[in-house]
């Protein structure tokens, strides 16, 4: 487990994720999204804005919250190449 993930579930006050209720598990899994995406976006708002669009609009609408994290990735990476050919010319 890194260490940023053991300070946050300290400070959930558990030493595991698999003793964080419903609603933490969402937020940490959420928090680590958006953590593995702040080099795909440039401001962290979109990023989040996007991260509402693919997964938890799409996980409301009755699609697996896996499937949709998959999904929201893998527009994230085509999102992210892109941007990047562009600098490159």
């Amino acid at each position: 487990m890194n260490f940023e993930l053991k300070k946050w579930l300290q400070f959930q006050d558990v030493s595991r994720p698999s003793q964080l209720d419903a609603s933490s598990v969402d937020e940490l899994v959420q928090t680590m999204c958006l953590a593995w995406a702040t080099d795909k976006f440039d401001n962290p708002n979109t990023a989040a804005s996007s991260y509402q669009q693919y997964v938890v609009d799409a996980v409301a609408g009755g699609k697996e919250e896996v499937a949709a994290i998959r999904a929201w990735m893998q527009q994230c990476n085509s999102k992210f190449k892109i941007q990047n050919s562009k600098f490159q010319k």
